[in-house]
This record gives C-alpha cells, structure tokens and sequence, in this order.
C-alpha cells in the first residue's frame, strides 16, 4: 500500500515549465523497461509461447519451433508497450482541452500563449515513459533482439523517435525555464526544417512497413491461412540475439 499511497499524494495536475532536470527520469524508464520484459519473457510470454507453439509439450523441441517462440515473445513484449503507452497517453490526454480542440495547443491553460506554456506534471511523465522506451529499444535492437533485414529501418525509427520527444520537449512547443533560445537557439526555419525531416522519414519507414505487412496479408491469402515465414526474416540468423 506504500506505492499505491505514496502515487496517490503525487499532485499529476502540477503544472510546470519543462527542465533539463526532467531528462533524468529517462535513464530510469531504459532501466525500468528491460527489468519488465525480462520478468514478463520468463515468467509469462515463455510459458504462453511454449504452450501455444510445442502444444503443451507433447511435440518435439526442434530449433525452428525456438526460433519462433524467440519471435513470439518480441511481439509480445512490444503489444504490451504499446497498449500501455496507449492506455497511459488516452488518461493523460482525454480530459484536456485541446483533446478535441486543436487550438488550445496554442492557447492556454489559463492566459498563457506559445511557447511560454506550462506542462502538467502528468504530461511530463508520458513524455518521459515513451522517451524512455525508444531509448531502451536503441540498445535492445543491438543486443538483445533477434537481427533481421530490417534492422536499420527500425534502428532509424528508434533514433528519429527519439530525438523527435526529445526535441519538441525543449524546443518545438514548451519553453525551458532556464533556457534563452532567442541566444543559444535558432528559430523558424532550422525548427521546421529538422522537424519535418524527422516526422518525412518516420512517413516513409511507415510506408516502408505497411508494405511488409501487405506482402505479409497476402501471402496469408494465398496459403489460406496457413503459418508462413515471417518476411522480414532474410538476414536472420539462427544464433544472432538470443535470449
């Protein structure tokens, strides 16, 4: 109950100018998350693939059956983030303002204007729960997760994930306290220039997916259902990452 009271007492509706001092809560989210899926990897997503994969230990354990047991509980481990940081983010957001009115990312709350607005505490946290995953994922892509062909798409999603919520932390639509960007930053066109690069190349590894995930579909139609070979696999290797 000490947990469960101690967040209790915690004010979320706080609101704030965003801090360097908030980029510490990063290092603990990347920690945060690989202690969670190594727990949920042994002691749920195993035991589930196991039984859906080996039919409840009547087949033979054969290396292929491994290998996608390995791919099972990648999938799984990332449908629980992203669920999570769904869930999270509609709490955080739906109760505000600009929820269903796009105008109040410029206005308020209160007679505050762009960019001398004040993030709620609760804000901050989502800002740093999904700063911290893309940050741990950077590291789990190179050492833990099974390599496949489209490891450099996925590696360039991590990091332009990253410094996009990094960068529209401090610079795009919150103002640092201690920060002058009049003096130490450039405006307009260098923002909008590496922002628009950034969300162009999140547009196109989308695209780049959505095809896999076509290809996938229709490969599926055409083996009328039958389990077929994941299609990003062409680089995989049998003894690259794992766990």
């Amino acid at each position: 109950m000490g947990v469960i009271d101690g967040l209790s007492s915690i004010d979320f509706g706080h609101e704030s100018f965003p801090a360097y001092e908030d980029f510490l809560l990063l290092p603990l989210f990347a920690i945060f998350f690989p202690a969670v899926r190594f727990f949920l990897d042994r002691l749920v997503f195993e035991v589930v693939g196991r039984r859906l994969i080996y039919n409840n230990g009547q087949d033979i354990e054969t290396e292929e059956r491994n290998k996608k047991i390995r791919k099972f509980k990648e999938s799984a481990w990332k449908c629980v983030y992203y669920l999570s940081a769904e869930i999270l983010a509609l709490a955080v957001t739906y109760d505000e303002p600009w929820f269903t009115n796009t105008s109040y990312f410029w206005i308020g709350p209160g007679n505050q204007r762009w960019p001398h607005q004040k993030m709620k505490l609760k804000l901050k946290a989502l800002y740093m729960y999904v700063g911290g995953f893309y940050a741990y994922s950077i590291f789990a892509l190179i050492f833990w997760e099974t390599r496949r062909s489209d490891f450099g798409v996925s590696m360039g999603h991590h990091v332009a994930s990253t410094f996009l919520i990094a960068m529209s932390y401090m610079f795009s639509y919150e103002v640092l306290q201690t920060l002058d960007k009049e003096k130490e930053f450039p405006e307009g066109p260098v923002h909008y220039y590496v922002f628009n690069t950034l969300l162009f190349c999140l547009l196109v590894l989308h695209i780049y997916w959505w095809v896999l995930i076509y290809r996938m579909l229709v490969k599926q139609i055409q083996d009328r259902g039958k389990l077929s070979d994941d299609v990003r696999s062409d680089s995989e290797s049998d003894n690259d990452h794992q766990d």
